[in-house]
């Protein structure tokens, strides 16, 4: 019974952080993700895209790729597209800020826990990786990118599925 419980209470917490991830602005508010969480999130997702961006408020091109990525998501509806950015900053403060004053997003922005750089063997940002609908890792890579090629991307992984 306690185990059905635990596993009630992850499924439970899965579905608020999907519900989350919506189209909708962040509304300023971060939150912390661990490496379970973010795995989570894409397998909850199955049917759709994700994108899963990994920057930092210090690094260039990740603060030069923002406005890219908040075009792209405009292209595509919520049931196609989940998009996250998830925060390598080294304090939470830092990425409140940023967003209170320098940006505007229109996907949903969190706060990497301890675990994640590791789990992920993030080596330099920005990061990005895609997952198709299935949920199957299908691009990983480090640098900035166009909006124009992901969208094509996007768009033979919707015509594929």
């Amino acid at each position: 019974m306690r185990f059905t419980n635990k596993i009630c209470v992850m499924m439970a917490m899965v579905l608020m952080l999907a519900v989350g991830c919506s189209k909708a602005e962040t509304t300023g508010e971060v939150k912390t993700l661990n490496a379970q969480a973010v795995q989570d999130v894409v397998a909850q997702s199955k049917g759709k895209v994700v994108v899963l961006n990994f920057w930092a408020t210090w690094c260039p091109p990740c603060r030069a790729e923002i406005p890219e990525l908040v075009e792209l998501r405009k292209k595509f509806s919520d049931d196609d597209l989940m998009m996250i950015g998830v925060s390598v900053d080294p304090d939470v403060a830092d990425v409140k800020e940023f967003m209170s004053k320098d940006a505007q997003f229109n996907y949903p922005i969190y706060f990497a826990d301890s675990d994640v750089g590791s789990f992920f063997k993030l080596e330099s940002i920005p990061r990005t990786l895609v997952f198709d609908t299935k949920g199957k890792k299908v691009f990983d890579k480090s640098g900035s990118f166009p909006g124009s090629m992901f969208e094509a991307f996007i768009n033979k992984l919707l015509k594929d599925r």
